[in-house]
């Protein structure tokens, strides 16, 4: 055979079981996350998948090419998924709220904290008296963690500034996360999203329309090369389903993508908002209704939920299970924060799904992957392995997939590769 150039610029081989959740049929693959069994992945110089086959062809392939030097990965028979997508996290914040949790434990609801002015206000205040550099390193520092559980993309939001300064500081800290050069070779991506919306500050508690105002006719148009994503928190306790419309418009206007905190604490009317205005997701749905779903599922709006928000706030779990029967796309997200779902593990999210929400291993490893790049409007370029997407891999410490979520409250995760 004669020599060509196989344009490579990693081969990971020796994958016992390649876990591809491809969207179209592999040949060799099997069952509905499309696992192939002894493969080996061909990754261009581009960083995208370009081969995807049986492990004892790529010897006959090196063999028949004309390049000199390939970086070899070998995964010595490991189990290889894609990597995590988390698309809903408040990473970038300083403080902590550990006192507020011990309060809940002693009965105090999280709608009273707010009421007293704890809750995302006491990150306001530590987030605003933190310094751009101290910001930065607890993000990278939390980063750090985020990917050593598996997460190769991660959604990170503002909201903790809640004025022009701070909340321009904290856009700048995430997107300097994607290019950071403390981060490891094997750094994940960041997408950015606005939550200016995310609690009225206290300086405007009696003027509720001039910070609406503020965040529609300043922060808006400031940022809208910043974020992909604007998103609102619409409850009782935050913002009314008028002022997120008037919010989200105009975002979308400007050309952000949009998502909604949706019915979390009682029926704000947040996912039929998402709805109407053709919303990428709506997030955490605890309180959604029968018609709010399908208004959703007609839309088109990837459901996000949140189960780390019920294990802190030992709330009922929003049914997976329910949300599925009414057609929908179902994501499962950390909303890692300090408040209200203090975790960066996904594998936790995961395990939680499939204890307590009615979801079977292979739906809770779908919405943990493609789904979670659906609600980033992302699925074409991550989420699953498949050629001609980015390579986001996580390499497991097992032998068998079905370990995930049977094996728990440690890190299955051998390394993540990103490439």
């Amino acid at each position: 055979m004669e020599k060509q150039q196989l344009q490579a610029r990693a081969i990971v081989r020796n994958i016992g079981q390649l876990v591809s959740i491809a969207q179209a049929p592999i040949v060799g693959a099997s069952g509905s996350l499309q696992v192939y069994t002894n493969a080996a992945i061909i990754v261009d110089n581009e960083g995208a998948i370009s081969w995807i086959g049986p492990d004892h062809e790529i010897d006959e392939l090196l063999a028949c090419s004309e390049q000199q030097t390939v970086n070899i990965v070998d995964a010595y028979g490991c189990v290889v998924t894609p990597g995590f997508v988390d698309s809903h996290t408040h990473l970038v914040f300083a403080g902590d709220r550990a006192e507020e949790f011990h309060l809940r434990r002693q009965g105090m609801s999280y709608g009273e904290l707010l009421r007293q002015g704890r809750g995302i206000l006491t990150t306001m205040n530590a987030t605003r008296n933190a310094s751009q550099e101290v910001l930065l390193d607890l993000a990278v520092e939390r980063l750090a963690s985020v990917r050593a559980h598996g997460t190769t993309t991660v959604e990170i939001k503002t909201g903790y500034g809640l004025n022009m300064e701070v909340e321009e500081r904290c856009l700048q800290i995430i997107n300097s996360l994607n290019c950071n050069p403390s981060l490891p070779h094997e750094h994940i991506r960041v997408v950015p999203t606005f939550l200016g919306a995310h609690s009225v500050p206290p300086e405007y508690r009696t003027q509720r329309a001039a910070y609406v105002e503020l965040v529609v006719e300043e922060m808006l148009p400031a940022f809208a090369e910043m974020a992909r994503f604007c998103d609102v928190y619409c409850e009782n306790e935050a913002f009314s389903v008028e002022e997120c419309r008037r919010i989200l418009t105009r975002a979308r206007d400007l050309g952000y993508q949009l998502k909604v905190h949706a019915d979390q604490l009682n029926p704000s009317g947040g996912s039929r908002l998402a709805a109407e205005l053709g919303a990428v997701s709506a997030d955490h749905l605890d309180h959604a209704s029968d018609a709010d779903l399908d208004a959703m599922r007609e839309a088109g709006v990837i459901a996000t939920l949140l189960p780390g928000c019920s294990y802190t706030l030992r709330s009922p779990y929003p049914s997976a299970r329910r949300l599925l029967d009414h057609g929908l796309t179902v994501a499962l997200a950390t909303d890692y924060n300090p408040g209200t779902s203090y975790s960066e593990n996904m594998q936790m999210m995961l395990g939680l799904a499939m204890s307590a929400m009615g979801m079977s291993l292979e739906e809770a490893l779908t919405a943990t992957t493609i789904n979670g790049a659906r609600a980033l409007a992302l699925q074409d370029q991550i989420g699953s392995i498949e050629v001609g997407k980015r390579c986001e891999l996580a390499l497991w410490s097992i032998h068998d997939y079905h370990e995930i979520g049977y094996h728990f409250g440690v890190n299955l995760i051998q390394s993540i590769l990103v490439l």
